[in-house]
């Protein structure tokens, strides 16, 4: 039996990616906020799964959960760890809180390193273990790789992610271990519909009148959203390979994303994005 660990598996890609691991004949631990989640997930997947309750910020109680799985992890380590754990909070920067600039650099950034961290041993930095070497998957964003407008917590937290596995993959082939970011564009998960309505609180002057179409811009982006499923496949795909990639951008037109993200000079992108937000229709702001 493998043992791969997952954050954030009680909806969306965590969810979908917990569900085909398992299918696939790997016993997956999975981490969830919610005592509900926990026991629904048990209950559906039975022995097949460990999942661990606690939330990604909360660190004394990510400590002592990992703790209980101890015995199994310096037994059996890790195949795989993915971090997939993440949040998004739209807004103007100029209005953009404190509170929540710091929560999503939190879950999004400082929380995967505190969890790859405390499971690095068990991936193959303690030799004494004799483990063979696992792999870590940051589940990433094209918003690591291209900024957009009233998105810019999360873009930061991308950029900084995207730079924190570059990082740990130099560190750590040292010791065997690949480190792989998945970057999507827009797929269908619960990110839209938590961030319907989440503009209206931004009814200064200065942003009104472009963010009183932010649902619409949601609601239009999400239709041409790829199924969830592909990321799920993208991820048992590398697991399963000897060398696979150190990214993977998952986008419906990867090549006029790259055009815009790589290639155009940013005055022509800048231009490109105001008349897309002009437009007010099909831009997606989260």
């Amino acid at each position: 039996m493998e043992y791969i660990f997952i954050t954030g598996v009680s909806t969306g890609i965590g969810f979908e990616t917990f569900k085909t691991l398992i299918n696939y004949g790997y016993h997956v631990i999975g981490t969830v906020r919610k005592e509900s989640d926990k026991i629904r997930l048990e209950s559906e997947f039975g022995k097949a799964c460990t999942v661990l309750l606690f939330d990604v910020r909360d660190q004394m109680s990510m400590t002592n959960e990992i703790k209980s799985i101890l015995p199994l992890l310096e037994k059996n380590g890790l195949k795989c760890l993915i971090n997939n754990a993440g949040i998004a909070v739209p807004g103007p920067l100029q209005f953009l809180s404190e509170e929540d600039l710091e929560m999503v650099l939190d879950v999004n950034v400082k929380s995967v390193r505190r969890i790859t961290n405390q499971l690095l041993p068990y991936l193959g930095t303690k030799k004494e273990l004799q483990h063979k070497p696992g792999k870590i998957i940051n589940i990433s964003s094209v918003s690591g790789l291209f900024n957009s407008p009233y998105n810019g917590a999360y873009c930061i937290s991308k950029h900084a992610l995207e730079s924190m596995t570059d990082v740990y993959r130099r560190e750590l082939s040292n010791f065997g271990i690949q480190v792989i970011a998945i970057e999507p564009g827009p797929i269908k998960t619960e990110i839209w519909r938590k961030n319907l309505g989440s503009m209206d609180k931004y009814d200064q002057e200065e942003y009104k009148e472009i963010l009183s179409s932010a649902n619409k811009m949601i609601e239009n982006a999400e239709k041409s959203a790829l199924e969830v499923s592909v990321i799920s496949s993208i991820i048992l795909k590398i697991i399963t390979s000897s060398n696979p990639k150190s990214r993977y951008i998952v986008h419906r037109n990867k090549f006029m994303f790259k055009l815009l993200a790589f290639w155009l000079p940013d005055k022509w992108a800048d231009k490109m994005v105001t008349r897309a937000l002009a437009k007010k229709d099909n831009y997606r702001p989260v």
